[in-house]
Formats: C-alpha cells, structure tokens, sequence
C-alpha cells in the first residue's frame, strides 16, 4: 500500500493541490489519516482516475474540421444565422433577444 500526500497526487493527477482537496471534501477521492494529516492510497488515485467516463460525442456535435452550419444547434443563438426581418446580427447589441429566443426554443 502506497501513500501519497496531496502535492504527489495533485502530481499524478496533474491538477493544483487544491483540486485535490477539492476531490477529498467532496468525497470523490478516499483518503488515510496518518497523524494530523492525510494521505491518499494509489490505488484510489486509480480507481479514481477509472471512474472518469470518456468523453462521449453528442449526437448534435459536428464532426472535428467541419464548418458550421444552420443545423448546428448553437448557429442561432451565436448571432451568425439572420433570421431577423430587420438584418440584425450585432450580437453583443442583440444578445438579449437571441437569449431569449433560444430560452423560448427549449421551454417549447
């Protein structure tokens, strides 16, 4: 059984030692008290590391090196697609309305 303090996993992990801390009080990584301090076994590191799920594609995601399209879900709600009838497509001027077209779009 080997131990790791939360600097090596944060190593291990590649995260800041902090996210570690963060795992531990969210109860998502195991840890051994040893004196006032605590420790983390490598095999919960593994176990931990194991129960990530891969990233999945949504059937909605273009493929990697496609251009987007109209039937991109996001094509409205980023501005590119004018659908408006008074030629709008200033984003940052329409957010607002885009927002809550697409807030409409879902609820519906």
């Amino acid at each position: 059984m080997e131990l790791l303090t939360v600097q090596e996993t944060a190593a291990l992990l590649r995260v800041a030692p902090v996210t570690v801390r963060r795992y531990i009080a969210a109860g998502r990584l195991a840890t051994v008290r040893v004196g006032r301090g605590v420790r983390v076994q490598r095999e919960a590191v593994e176990r931990f590391v194991g129960a990530v799920p891969a990233p999945t594609p949504s059937a909605t995601m273009l493929p990697p090196g496609e251009p987007t399209s109209a039937e991109d879900p996001l094509w409205s709600l980023i501005g590119i697609f004018d659908a408006d009838a008074d030629g709008a497509t200033d984003v940052a001027e329409h957010k607002h309305r885009y927002l809550a077209d697409a807030y409409d779009a879902v609820k519906a």
